[in-house]
């Protein structure tokens, strides 16, 4: 797979975090990531797909499966999760 790059902000006013992935690869990294913060145990509230330019840019609004925000601990976990399986290629087994 291509690089791709991975931000998770907060967005305290409504609880929300939100990850967005940038790639080059045009396959939609949807299905993988969807997997993934499903075995993380993590509510989707929200996706968003974008072609921009010759890449992709996949934004996932997301809070904990109560409906709480993540903590600044668990988001990076997250970030860092998602990170590895996108260099990989496939979703490892959830580890955050």
């Amino acid at each position: 797979m291509e690089t791709s790059e991975v931000r998770l902000s907060e967005n305290k006013s409504e609880a929300i975090s939100l990850l967005e992935i940038a790639t080059r690869e045009r396959r939609s990294v949807l299905g993988r990531v969807r997997a993934l913060l499903f075995d993380l145990r993590v509510e989707i509230v929200r996706v968003e797909s974008l072609v921009k330019g010759e890449g992709l840019l996949e934004r996932f609004e997301i809070v904990e499966l109560d409906g709480g925000p993540l903590s600044r601990r668990r988001a990076a976990a997250i970030r860092s999760t998602v990170r590895r399986a996108l260099r990989r290629g496939a979703a490892p087994e959830a580890a955050a």
